[in-house]
């Protein structure tokens, strides 16, 4: 695969909408890119298929069209892809850049995870799963690598339904009976289940038995099953029970043994028929497979103490600790907290402009007068404030609002440390509540209370400011 020439023609085909940066990593007939979307002013990942590497003529077009599927979904737990394009021959898919490691970078660095951490990552791919499957949406290729985790310790599930465009397009190939590109084509040996290396008709239950093979690698340190070739470990895949992991990880509970050994019967029809199902038999098995954060930073347990600290400090202590409570603000502000990927003001970029028209977002006539899209989580979603709207958006939808009819609320939660929230509540419609944020910081915080306070004493005083009345005299003929 020529990479430079690659990177070229991707350049190309995106425009100076975006600036085509470092190759984040490569495999079969794809690359994937790190790229800035100098609109939004965040990075993104770009996937770009090599046509001319391309098993067949058909793989390309198969592999937008699942490509263009999947992104329709929006879940916490499934890496969203931003858009799908064709430019002559290149293919490409724009979706969130992940700073973070893969399961796969973990499971070789560390070879088995705490069994918490591992509960805590299956819980998440398995609600991941639900709710594709629940799209009608099968992964077909549940692996480490297609698992990533962000520096918060957050969960995500990357390259839906890639799979089954590859294998589509490899039986339209000559050929295709080979077993020497599957980890490509149809999945990978170690991590199929039963049904899909025999070649029959697949569901969700796949998946369950694909998870419960990650499962057993992050607890045990290895797959179940491995060989010298790709026909022996599917073999093994088909007629071999796995050794029970409790011989393997002796201080697993028995309650988290059956889980895992109900995830991975040969019998499809054995195992959990729904990922939700394997959600809550983990949180049953281990509760704390409920957090979603996989491995709090140093900093953040800090962050975390001071609040709960702060919180049973009695009436003196408050007193005693208001000198200290303003110092730990302003180290809460600069260091525990992320800058924001977007926070504008006026005069607002032509380009961002231009991108918000283009989405539908600022109507004609309209003026944006702050846009703030927050770092990590959440970093999908974007809050603008227009002269006659509040408007959020998301990489799949636009929420838009009359300005007069609905006002922004901060709210906090203390579940894992102090975290804010921003809700959209309607001035008439008391149904309305519609959740922009679920995890800002304290920067967050600060940043967003300041324009809100801003825009709302505008209104008031526009609200308050008395009307002036034009009286027209008319003068009388002598």
């Amino acid at each position: 695969m020529d990479l430079a020439a690659l990177q070229k023609r991707l350049q190309q085909a995106l425009g100076q909408e975006f600036t085509v940066g470092p190759l984040l990593g490569q495999g079969g007939f794809a690359a994937v890119f790190r790229a800035r979307d100098n609109a939004l002013n965040r990075d993104v990942a770009v996937k770009v298929l090599d046509v001319e590497l391309a098993p067949s003529p058909t793989v390309a077009e198969r592999f937008l069209r699942e490509a263009q599927t999947v992104a329709r979904l929006e879940h916490p737990h499934i890496v969203p892809i931003y858009k799908v394009g064709r430019q002559e021959e290149v293919f490409y898919i724009i979706m969130r850049c992940i700073d973070g490691p893969s399961l796969g970078d973990l499971l070789e660095r560390h070879q088995k995870l705490s069994i918490g951490d591992a509960a805590r990552i299956a819980r998440q791919v398995a609600d991941a799963l639900a709710y594709a499957h629940s799209h009608d949406i099968v992964h077909r290729d549940i692996k480490p690598d297609n698992v990533l985790l962000d520096k918060s310790g957050h969960v995500l599930v990357t390259d839906f339904g890639i799979a089954k465009a590859a294998q589509a397009a490899q039986a339209a190939s000559p050929g295709s009976a080979q077993l020497t590109s599957e980890g490509m084509i149809i999945g990978t040996p170690q991590y199929m289940s039963p049904e899909q290396a025999a070649g029959d008709q697949l569901d969700g239950r796949s998946d369950i038995y694909s998870l419960g093979i990650v499962l057993y690698q992050m607890l045990s340190g290895s797959p179940p099953f491995d060989g010298s070739s790709s026909a022996s470990i599917l073999a093994k895949q088909l007629t071999q029970p796995p050794a029970p992991i409790r011989r393997e990880r002796p201080d697993v509970s028995e309650e988290m043994a059956v889980v895992l050994e109900r995830m991975l019967e040969k019998d499809r029809k054995k195992r959990f028929q729904m990922a939700s199902e394997v959600s809550r038999g983990l949180v049953n098995a281990l509760p704390t497979a409920a957090r979603d954060r996989v491995r709090v930073p140093f900093r953040r347990r800090l962050t975390a103490m001071f609040y709960k600290s702060l919180l049973g400090l009695g009436v003196a202590g408050c007193l005693l600790s208001i000198a200290f409570v303003a110092g730990a603000a302003v180290v809460a502000y600069t260091v525990f907290s992320k800058a924001p990927k977007v926070a504008i003001r006026p005069p607002v970029p032509d380009s961002l402009t231009r991108a918000m028209r283009a989405r539908r977002a600022l109507a004609p006539g309209d003026v944006a007068l702050y846009a703030y899209q927050p770092a990590g989580q959440e970093d999908t979603t974007l809050l603008l404030l227009t002269r006659h709207r509040t408007v959020v958006l998301t990489p799949h939808g636009v929420r838009s609002y009359s300005r007069d009819s609905v006002r922004t609320q901060m709210g906090f939660d203390l579940r894992g440390g102090l975290i804010f929230r921003l809700v959209i509540r309607g001035t008439y419609a008391r149904a309305l509540s519609d959740t922009v944020f679920r995890n800002l910081s304290f920067r967050d915080l600060i940043l967003l209370s300041g324009q809100l306070n801003e825009r709302e004493a505008g209104d008031s005083a526009a609200k308050s400011r008395p009307r002036v009345r034009a009286r027209t005299r008319t003068r009388r003929s002598s």
